[in-house]
């Protein structure tokens, strides 16, 4: 499972996502623009690629093990690298080796994939090459997405880049819909095998854009910066540590539905291949519900608000996954919880923007965010794993919506207070 954070920050001021949805001028213009133009279609393939992976890794797994902790380990080893890897990759980009990066880690994530569709063609894969594979994808996830991130408001002018971000996260909400119903289809009508092998083909275009990326030397060759002992302090300072500390908890309890969805679907309910890639296309529907209307439920001036409603509702999310006792509860809980993902997500991203928008380790900063928000998703996931390896998956479920119920009726009362 991987999560792709947009770049709100527009220049030097950051723009919230429900500005963007209110621009005046074509949210389409930026599509003109060849370079930005074959970039998005690139990212949109990639992304496109990577649902279907999701769907085909977790439905393997599901045949090789039906214990629910070396399930999911799958979603472990995919975060953990991040955990790691953000920081010191965050700031190798900010020293201006954006695209070296960009190329090592699409053709390791590239390599990856197609080892995967060969192993599983040949009948040879195993739990551990599963799970290894999918610890190298994690890395070049860890090592791409600081880099990523300043990618995009580079390739159109400035008055293009509000749209352009847009345009970029209508995308990205596309492919949560379409990629795990396409990787169902795959699935069902022609193996895990190929579904790998179609996510391999989708890294080749990003390769070749940033092969072939124009890159001004003004942006890709910077002058060395260096962590201040200042940045340090504010980064660590109390105020931003209780914003660390939440982000941690809130992912933790969210990491549940990630780490047991596969063992809810595959081996509980025994859903077909079909129904099973279309869960995460329901989790892509409640994502595309809460950007249609994030003018409305995510607005910069409630953003505690709007966090403490989006944490009870995935937590409405888990408690209908726990208890569904067939396929539409199933998909009813994945349509909750992609609403309160997509808003968690962008405010946590959003919050942490706006505490390090001073700084020149832009990368850097936010590669202590994801820092963070893996440390949360990967520790959770092996811990309810365990957790329902020694009880049950449903069990497990239950007490991480009510542990982030709670979370969430606190922050409200905070906020209201």
């Amino acid at each position: 499972m991987r999560i792709i954070f947009v770049e709100e920050a527009i220049g030097r001021k950051e723009i919230p996502l429900y500005a963007l949805l209110v621009m005046k001028e074509s949210i389409w213009s930026p599509l003109k623009i060849p370079v930005y133009r074959a970039f998005w279609i690139c990212a949109f393939l990639s992304n496109l690629g990577t649902w279907i992976q999701d769907v085909a890794a977790s439905w393997v797994m599901t045949h090789l093990s039906t214990s629910p902790l070396v399930i999911s380990l799958l979603s472990f080893t995919s975060s953990l690298p991040v955990v790691f890897l953000s920081i010191p990759a965050g700031f190798v980009a900010d020293q201006g080796h954006r695209r070296r990066i960009l190329l090592a880690a699409q053709s390791g994530m590239f390599l990856s994939a197609a080892v995967l569709a060969f192993l599983v063609w040949r009948g040879q894969v195993t739990e551990s090459s599963l799970l290894f594979l999918s610890l190298v994808m994690g890395i070049g996830f860890a090592l791409t997405n600081p880099a990523f991130q300043s990618v995009l408001t580079d390739l159109v002018p400035t008055d293009s880049q509000a749209q352009a971000v847009l345009v970029y996260y209508m995308g990205i909400n596309i492919t949560r819909v379409l990629g795990p119903t396409v990787g169902g289809g795959i699935l069902s009508g022609f193996g895990p095998e190929v579904a790998f092998f179609v996510n391999s083909l989708s890294f080749l275009g990003l390769i070749l854009f940033f092969w072939r990326w124009p890159v001004k030397e003004s942006i890709e060759e910077k002058k060395e910066v260096v962590w201040t002992q200042e940045e340090w302090k504010f980064l660590f300072s109390f105020h931003n540590m209780k914003l660390w500390v939440e982000i941690f908890i809130v992912t933790f309890f969210a990491s549940s539905l990630w780490a047991l969805y596969p063992t809810r679907g595959r081996v509980e309910l025994g859903l077909s291949s079909l129904q099973y890639g279309s869960l995460l296309g329901f989790l892509g529907l409640g994502a595309c519900f809460s950007a249609v209307y994030s003018d409305k439920i995510m607005r910069p001036n409630k953003t505690d608000l709007s966090l403490a409603g989006a944490y009870v509702v995935y937590a409405v999310g888990l408690f209908l996954m726990a208890v569904a006792p067939s396929f539409i509860f199933m998909c009813e809980a994945m349509f909750f919880a992609g609403i309160g993902w997509l808003i968690l997500a962008t405010l946590m991203n959003m919050s942490s923007r706006q505490l390090t928008g001073k700084s020149h380790l832009k990368a850097t900063m936010l590669g202590v965010f994801l820092a963070v928000f893996y440390a949360g998703m990967a520790f959770g996931a092996v811990s309810w794993g365990t957790f329902a390896r020694f009880s049950s998956s449903s069990k497990a479920l239950l007490v991480a919506a009510v542990g982030l119920s709670l979370v969430g009726f606190y922050k409200f009362m905070r906020a209201k207070a």
